[in-house]
């Protein structure tokens, strides 16, 4: 029986993969919204995906490094838009 009301919160969420922070998820996020950090492009996007895909999730956020492609420079850049929570 649907009252036709909506269920708070149901259709407010942005993305699955940006937290309440408003922050990107790079263990979960998809190449859109990789594309969207600072520093990275759709070629990094998919670097950051693959290595995923290879070596697991990422513990830190310090992690990403290791992703050919992002240095100190693209990491200082993105790291206050990113979690891995």
């Amino acid at each position: 029986q649907s009252t036709g009301k909506t269920t708070p919160g149901v259709n407010t969420v942005k993305s699955a993969a940006a937290d309440k922070s408003g922050k990107v998820n790079i263990n979960t996020a998809g190449e859109k919204e990789l594309d969207t950090l600072e520093g990275v492009g759709p070629a990094t996007a998919k670097a950051i995906i693959q290595y995923r895909n290879s070596s697991g999730p990422f513990n830190t956020i310090e992690d990403i490094k290791k992703v050919k492609g992002i240095g100190d420079a693209k990491f200082n850049s993105m790291k206050d838009q990113i979690t891995v929570e």
